[in-house]
């Protein structure tokens, strides 16, 4: 995994499905991707309902995508697996864990709380993607600071960074 990447596309979706769509911006608040669904200080449903957020931000890593689309021979858009952001140049991410934190262009940067589990909300794509992307699907996080982003913005990890900010 290399420690530096672009932002390939910012999702969001003000409804609770799939997929998000693509954006030319996205305003990163306290909470979340401003007008996205996950966005919130307490979580929308599943067993994190009404419990703190920590999946206020979703990244996946294009490479996910890129073997997806060979091994499956199967197209998959931004915005497909919900994520709020894809990035590339970081791998599929499954290195990344708990406290690790993303930073997404000049002022935005996201804690890891967990990798994001693949659910069967994934069949819509194809039959194979939910096994194909266990372990991989990429990460979801609470925001440490906010700021606007753009496709084509540089995205870096800095791995274990538990102290706040």
């Amino acid at each position: 995994m290399s420690n530096s990447g672009k932002v390939i596309a910012c999702c969001a979706r003000q409804e609770r499905g799939m997929p998000k769509f693509p954006l030319d911006e996205v305003e990163v608040g306290k909470h979340g991707v401003v007008g996205d669904y996950h966005a919130g200080a307490l979580g929308q449903h599943g067993s994190n309902a009404g419990k703190p957020n920590k999946r206020q931000v979703s990244v996946v890593g294009k490479e996910l995508y890129d073997s997806l689309a060979e091994s499956l021979q199967v197209e998959i858009l931004p915005g497909a697996f919900g994520e709020n952001f894809l990035v590339e140049g970081l791998g599929d991410l499954s290195e990344l864990a708990g406290g690790d934190v993303i930073r997404i262009g000049n002022r935005v940067a996201v804690r890891v709380t967990e990798q994001n589990d693949p659910c069967s909300n994934l069949d819509y794509i194809h039959k194979g993607v939910l096994k194909a992307c266990v372990g991989r699907r990429g990460v979801v996080g609470s925001v440490i600071s906010t700021g606007s982003v753009r496709p084509g913005d540089e995205v870096s990890i800095e791995a274990g960074a538990m102290s706040g900010e």
